[in-house]
């Protein structure tokens, strides 16, 4: 099974109905947004586009320029830290895991799970950076609030 990919035909949709003046970032935003929609379609990969798919193509580029320009009005101005959100992807098992480790319980926590201690390390890992990062956005300063 092939991995789908969105072609230069497809991208370009949405590129002809970009605003001039957006900042690279803008534009990186969009077309991750529209990138995700066209990748969950089987016609993905298009490189001559039939009417039907390059209007809903067309479509999706509109949606994904309402989205920016409501996500522009809203965080617009401030610095926007995205996380990976790995944390939300832990399995059960893996959020069980992690917490029940308790700083240097990795070689239990493999033989309770069934899993090599490096694996175990990476999942905690995996997490504590995911924590890590959260915390980060509430300190003073950088979540868009400041300390009087």
């Amino acid at each position: 099974m092939s991995e789908r990919f969105m072609s230069a035909a497809e991208a370009a949709v949405l590129d002809g109905m970009l605003p001039p003046g957006l900042t690279p970032d803008m534009r990186d935003v969009a077309l991750c947004l529209f990138e995700a929609l066209v990748l969950q379609d089987t016609r993905a990969g298009q490189k001559c586009l039939a009417e039907s798919w390059a209007q809903q193509l067309g479509d999706w580029a509109q949606q994904v320029l309402m989205q920016l320009q409501h996500l522009a009005e809203q965080k617009g101005g401030r610095a926007l830290y995205l996380a990976k959100g790995v944390a939300m992807h832990l399995s059960a098992r893996d959020r069980e895991l992690c917490a029940k480790f308790r700083g240097n319980n990795y070689r239990e926590l493999a033989r309770e799970y069934g899993l090599t201690e490096m694996r175990v390390r990476q999942i905690v890992d995996t997490w504590q950076r995911e924590c890590f990062a959260r915390r980060q956005g509430r300190l003073p300063g950088l979540d868009g609030t400041e300390n009087s």
